[in-house]
């Protein structure tokens, strides 16, 4: 009995010690399916999760189809370090050069609905397994629209799709993710309008940069290549906005104000969700969006009469908790804010301009003002995500600095607003 007691608890280390070892590399990243016009071929990211060097020389990759890659003699991965491997080298660095920690070619193909890859240390033992999806609830903005599989979590369970996200446009192979750092975004999207509301699809463009951003024979797509609208030859200012209507007539009856307008375009955004994508004129996907009408996606601007309002401009822009229902019709052409600018006559034209110096902000929200009518009185007010003053002193034309010691973490509005005019602009507080 106590032999057997023996075996039993020995049986029980292994087997600890094994689920020790298998977190210690981990894929970090995988690209099973690239935008066919930016394809940078099948590549999987490893990373050494613990604090010591490891030694993975005829260590293994291995898909399904029990087809395998070793890795060379000499190959080392540091404490904390990440390695890519390429399954054509070529490919790979015509959209990724300059990327040292690579290796390659791996010619391991990777299936674009399903594969279970396996890392096999070099006694053949498994080290790390991960089978992966194209279908819900497995992030759908890494199957061919320009995003690739992220680990979120790399002591997780690997086979949860929970633990995995489509990262930024075309990857971040080599380096640890962070937040994306886009120049222009979808920031709005009316997709289903309410019977009685009903201003037909549109979408709205945000240059998130500090200069003019030039869209002339860029061209907006939904799912289908076929379906494009090439936009003509215009300018979004910075900071600024741009809405794309596909019926101008509809949406003017609703948004009469709204010139910052180009349309209309023949096909109709999908009620249950889809792709988006903005290409550049050379025909490469600049950046994409899969949007849905089920949770974690806000659910009324599925004909409910709201509109889907970007969050975070970094975030991660295929995930529902990014996205929030805006106000009733939307705030197309400009910024979202908090009191859906409830009493306000209009929003202020051109006649001054404010940049933010620091988005995101830290000890400081810093912003400037150029502009303005010296012959008015202006306000200035910080708002949080609900609307809730938390804020507040006169403008004036000049650099103007905030502190955000009192403020937590989160999304925050700077209005300027004189008399029964005001204007939004979105901040982000991090700490």
């Amino acid at each position: 009995m106590k032999i057997q007691t023996t075996r039993i608890v020995t049986l029980i280390l292994i087997i600890f010690a094994t689920r020790l070892s298998a977190q210690s590399v981990v894929f970090s990243e995988i690209n099973y399916n690239s935008d066919s016009t930016v394809n940078s071929g099948n590549w999987v990211e490893l990373y050494n999760t613990t604090n010591a060097s490891i030694d993975i020389t005829g260590w293994k990759i291995q898909n399904s189809l029990a087809a395998s890659y070793t890795l060379p003699s000499g190959t080392n991965l540091s404490s904390h370090a990440y390695l890519v491997v390429a399954q054509d080298l070529v490919k790979f660095n015509s959209i990724h050069p300059g990327i040292s920690n690579l290796i390659g070619p791996s010619n391991l193909d990777l299936d674009n609905t399903t594969d279970h890859l396996q890392l096999l240390n070099a006694a053949s033992a498994i080290q790390y397994e991960v089978t992966y999806f194209d279908t819900l609830p497995w992030p759908k903005g890494c199957d061919g629209w320009g995003r690739t599989l992220e680990n979120g979590n790399y002591a997780g369970t690997p086979n949860d799709p929970s633990n995995w996200f489509d990262g930024c446009m075309f990857g971040s192979p080599g380096v640890a993710y962070t937040p994306c750092n886009p120049d222009i975004v979808f920031s709005e999207i009316n997709y289903n309008s309410a019977v009685l509301l009903d201003a037909g699809d549109w979408i709205e463009l945000h240059n998130t940069t500090s200069a003019p951003f030039n869209l002339n024979g860029w061209i907006l797509k939904d799912s289908k290549d076929s379906n494009q609208f090439i936009i003509p030859n215009v300018s979004i200012p910075a900071n600024g906005y741009r809405v794309l209507a596909a019926d101008l007539a509809k949406f003017l009856t609703r948004h009469p104000n709204v010139t910052n307008l180009n349309g209309p375009f023949n096909f109709a955004f999908k009620a249950k969700g889809e792709a988006l994508r903005l290409v550049e004129p050379n025909g490469k996907t600049h950046f994409s969006v899969l949007y849905n009408n089920t949770a974690p996606w806000p659910t009324t601007p599925d004909s409910g009469g709201y509109t889907l309002e970007l969050l975070d401009e970094h975030g991660k822009m295929d995930d529902g908790n990014n996205w929030f229902a805006g106000c009733l019709e939307g705030s197309p052409g400009w910024p979202y804010a908090p009191d859906c600018n409830e009493g306000v006559n209009n929003v202020f034209g051109n006649e001054f301009s404010l940049t933010l110096l620091s988005n995101p902000a830290s000890d400081f929200i810093s912003f400037q003002l150029v502009g303005l009518d010296p012959k008015n009185d202006y306000m200035i007010s910080i708002l949080d995500l609900m609307g809730r003053q938390v804020a507040l002193r006169p403008a004036y034309n000049g650099n103007h600095l905030f502190s955000t010691r009192d403020l937590e973490p989160g999304i925050y509005f700077i209005r300027i607003s004189s008399g029964n005019l005001s204007q939004s602009i979105k901040v982000i507080v991090q700490k």
